[in-house]
């Protein structure tokens, strides 16, 4: 065993087995990276870094930008659903030449009104378009409990659909069935109300002023209130157990209202359960010229009837007649000498007595008049342009097609999903509409009934 082991130490290489820490760090320097090697896949791993950065920021952009589109187009069909679902209760539409400033009941709405609250004129200079302004049925929830119009009322307050009741017998067996239908009362309770949609310019707007600084849409109305007609001597209910205070409300003298129209002395002589909007006067139903000639009283208060933002970032691009819709309507659903990324459909109304738009007899665009001889249809706002006092605003996203005869519209709507990017939206070099950007300004129309009916007497 011995001498196995002196023959392999000696057939063992010629090399110590001790090595210097000197020499173990040479071979391991002369195994490495050069500085000059590690500068360079740095710069490489650099690169790729800054190209996958660039990817993740356009992939997000991407998605920030068909998120806003996709919010616009879906804020704009709510937009115009709700508007939709308003127009069914209409009784009656104002076209063009309702809304004239000439011809019309145009002087009694708020936006020409200037005064603190009123969003449209605040301070004289009138930055609102009247589109749609229509008579409709206000049907009051049956449910719902109302305070007496007189605080001396007793009892102070009841639920409408039990109002007529007076004796208490009566009463307590009305708000015992109020869930299974057994009121005599309060199922058909409704009123009349003058609803104004308009299309607002916030281009100079300040920043802080907490919208977008683009267009609007907003909602204005003012509405008849309740007669209670148990009060001591109704027509209708029981006249016994009623409130023991009347609920008289008396009317003050109106400049607007010249000669008086409804009623014909300046003082209502109905009692009310619901007091009326502020400022309202009861139309003449009998007469389509009894609604032109309507005026309200002049108490009118923007507190009490506020305006309230249907929709929020509406294209706020400056009318150019490049757009179209300058031209007579011509009955084809097109305009000429429309060159813009988008096009209006619908031309202007013609002159004749009462004004008539061929475009907006036009089913594919327009409402589908079937009756041209007794029944028109007018574009409003008649002249984007202005040239006529017609649309102040100076914009051509919300129009409609109107007629009047038959309570029936089409309406437009175009939104701005460019301005969304910012908030408020300050960048304006990127927001006219071009061919490279026109997905940015979604569009919806809808076309909308009146189906109630005008109660005479009422």
């Amino acid at each position: 065993m011995k001498k196995l082991f002196h023959k392999i130490i000696a057939s063992w290489p010629q090399k110590s087995l001790l090595r210097s820490s000197k020499s173990r760090y040479r071979k391991g320097f002369a195994s490495g990276f050069t500085l000059i090697e590690l500068l360079v896949a740095a710069l490489i791993a650099s690169l790729m870094v800054v190209v996958m950065l660039g990817f993740l920021v356009g992939v997000l952009d991407s998605d920030r930008k068909e998120t806003v589109k996709t919010n616009a187009q879906e804020e704009l069909l709510a937009a115009i659903s709700y508007m939709s679902d308003d127009l069914q209760e209409a009784i009656y539409i104002y076209g063009a030449q309702g809304l004239s400033a000439t011809d019309g009941i145009n002087a009694q709405l708020p936006h020409v009104q200037s005064g603190a609250g009123n969003e449209c004129n605040p301070t004289g200079t009138n930055t609102c378009t009247p589109i749609l302004v229509f008579w409709k049925r206000f049907t009051f929830n049956p449910d719902s409990t109302a305070t007496y119009s007189n605080t001396g009322a007793t009892p102070t307050s009841e639920i409408i659909g039990c109002m007529p009741y007076g004796d208490a017998t009566q009463l307590a067996a009305c708000q015992a069935n109020s869930t299974s239908g057994g009121r005599a009362y309060g199922r058909d309770t409704y009123t009349y109300s003058l609803v104004a949609y308009y299309l607002k310019n916030d281009t100079q707007l300040p920043e802080n002023s907490g919208w977008s600084n683009t267009a609007r849409i907003l909602r204005w109305e003012i509405r008849d209130g309740y007669v209670g007609y148990c009060s001591t001597g109704g027509t209708i209910g029981v006249t016994t157990g009623c409130p023991v205070a009347t609920k008289v409300t008396t009317r003050p003298t109106s400049t607007l209202i010249v000669p008086p129209i409804v009623p014909v002395a300046l003082s209502d002589p109905n009692r009310y359960f619901v007091l009326p909007s502020t400022g309202f006067n009861r139309p003449d139903f009998i007469t389509q010229g009894g609604l032109a000639a309507w005026r309200k009283y002049a108490n009118f208060d923007f507190a009490a009837n506020p305006f309230v933002t249907l929709v929020d970032f509406m294209d706020d691009t400056a009318y150019v007649t490049t757009q179209g819709g300058n031209a007579v309507a011509a009955g084809t659903g097109t305009t000429a000498a429309a060159t813009s990324p988008f096009k209006i459909p619908v031309g202007r109304n013609d002159t004749s007595t009462p004004q008539r738009n061929l475009d907006c007899d036009d089913p594919s665009v327009g409402v589908g008049t079937t009756d041209s001889l007794n029944n028109f249809t007018q574009r409003v706002p008649a002249d984007f342009a202005n040239s006529d006092g017609s649309n102040p605003a100076g914009l051509s996203s919300f129009y409609a097609c109107v007629s009047p005869n038959t309570v029936t519209a089409r309406i437009f709507l175009r939104g701005n999903a460019i301005a969304r990017l910012t908030t408020p939206a300050t960048n304006r070099d990127q927001r006219p509409p071009t061919a490279t950007n026109i997905t940015f300004f979604p569009t919806a129309d809808v076309r909308s009934f009146g189906r109630s009916q005008i109660g005479l007497g009422r």
